[in-house]
């Protein structure tokens, strides 16, 4: 069993999309829908605050911010990052860290099935 002092949102881009995994509540590893099935109106004004909308039936919560941020150059994306990290550690009450995409598909609930 793992304590909530090590439960952390993942992230890092996947083929131009923002991926964050967001762990479990209860017991280890990663949610395999962390959005879409019931309305979340606190996600809902992340994807406003940004201008985007996030998905999350596959695994991750998607953001696909589109070309403008993640051709935009490394600061530009940093700068997406933090705002949009910042907003969502506060919604979960849990720490993120970025991950390599390697580490990111070893984690995935859908990779390990």
């Amino acid at each position: 069993m793992t304590n909530d002092s090590q439960k952390t949102l993942l992230f890092c881009w996947v083929s131009n999309v923002f991926s964050v995994l967001v762990p479990k509540k209860r017991g280890e590893g990663f949610l395999k829908v962390p959005y879409g099935h019931h309305n979340n109106p606190a996600l809902n004004a992340v994807g406003d605050a940004v201008g985007l909308d996030i998905t999350g039936l596959d695994g991750a919560l998607m953001l696909e911010c589109g070309g403008k941020v993640y051709h935009g150059g490394k600061e530009i994306r940093k700068s997406f990052e933090g705002r949009v990290i910042s907003m969502l550690e506060k919604h979960y009450g849990l720490r993120a860290r970025e991950v390599t995409e390697k580490e990111y598909w070893a984690k995935h609930p859908l990779a390990l099935e």
